[in-house]
């Protein structure tokens, strides 16, 4: 079975509207801590209503800062509150941004111990169904975090959130298992500094319809997670916070090889020289003992611009200028790679957005 890794970076699309006042088909208590994460929050006044609720554990009441940051995670606004000895603030999150439509996280720091959520309300009563509560996450987050149930299925909307909980911007591995414990499908991403990411699993399993387990692991700094999945036709959304402390297998920590994504300049098969030291990795992950003998395909892709039998032509150039690369400089064995274009016909992300065509033009590698 070949593993290939793919990156998606694609909006986090669960919102929708809600009526103010339908009571949520989800509740959940915040954790006690000085520093919370919100994982998710959505401002989109015409659809939806959201609230941020942080309450005093200690009886003493306090400050408390509070920060909104963007999915890429710009800072958007900040802002600091006083909450009554045994109350609670309740705060809607469109009126810190003003009313900016906008999907991102939330950092809550204070002196005392406080706990927190964010209540999602849809405006539209027929979308009451969709009205949800999650509890804020415990700050600085963990190094491992596990997904203890995933569905990854057409018909679902399902996806796995995970937000930067230290502001480092950590580079973050996560593998897919069926219930049987077999490896579906790996990736490589890295968080956006004080920013997230979302994953849809059915696009990481490579489209099959399952249901599993999945393991996240950091190379440095710590994140927070959540799984959310939303069903049109069964009416119902529900978002579960993701556990730590879960075991990462090694296929994915300990292969520079396949974890390994090569990009390039618009309409060139020139390597970026920030890919090179990935590629000496490469390399000599390749001409180590342990994988003597195998060989890999040096997989060329395109973005959409332009017609398709140029963008395969010059996705075979894009493989063979990295095959050339480990030969010439990696000293590997051109005997065992082979290089190979697809054009535009495998994109990791859609083609809508100048950054996400710059993430397709890549080259990536799988064992053959």
């Amino acid at each position: 079975m070949h593993q290939r890794i793919r990156v998606l970076f694609r909006p986090l699309t669960l919102l929708a509207v809600s009526s103010a006042l339908v009571l949520l088909t989800t509740a959940a208590w915040g954790q006690a801590g000085t520093s919370l994460v919100v994982n998710h929050f959505v401002s989109d006044p015409e659809v939806i209503e959201g609230h941020l609720v942080i309450s005093d554990v200690e009886g003493r009441g306090g400050q408390v800062s509070i920060a909104f940051h963007d999915d890429k995670g710009a800072l958007v606004a900040n802002a600091t509150e006083n909450i009554p000895a045994n109350g609670k603030l309740n705060l809607n999150p469109e009126n810190y941004v003003r009313g900016r439509k906008l999907t991102g996280t939330i950092r809550i720091n204070s002196q005392r111990t406080v706990a927190g959520q964010y209540w999602q309300f849809y405006k539209t009563a027929a979308l009451g169904w969709k009205n949800i509560a999650v509890p804020a996450a415990l700050a600085p987050g963990s190094t491992k975090l596990v997904c203890q149930h995933f569905v990854a299925d057409p018909s679902i909307e399902s996806y796995l959130v995970i937000a930067d909980a230290e502001g480092t911007g950590p580079t973050v591995y996560v593998e897919f298992y069926s219930d049987q414990g077999e490896l579906a499908g790996q990736t490589k991403v890295t968080i956006p500094k004080n920013g997230k990411f979302s994953l849809q699993p059915y696009d990481l399993v490579g489209r099959k319809q399952m249901t599993g387990v999945a393991f996240i692991q950091t190379e440095g700094g710590k994140i927070t997670g959540e799984y959310w999945q939303v069903s049109e036709r069964e009416k119902y959304q529900v978002a579960h916070p993701m556990q730590g402390g879960a075991p990462v297998a090694a296929v994915i920590v300990d292969d520079p090889i396949t974890r390994v994504k090569v990009e390039f300049d618009f309409d060139s098969d020139k390597i970026q020289k920030r890919s090179h030291a990935d590629l000496l990795e490469v390399a000599k992950a390749m001409n180590d003992a342990k994988n003597k003998g195998v060989r890999y395909e040096v997989g060329g892709h395109t973005d959409n611009v332009g017609k398709d039998d140029y963008n395969l032509k010059l996705s075979d150039r894009r493989a063979k200028s990295v095959k050339d690369f480990l030969v010439k400089t990696g000293k590997v064995d051109a005997k065992r790679l082979d290089a190979k274009g697809y054009g535009p016909k495998e994109p990791i992300v859609p083609n809508d957005t100048p950054a996400n065509r710059a993430v397709n033009r890549r080259v990536e590698f799988k064992k053959i």
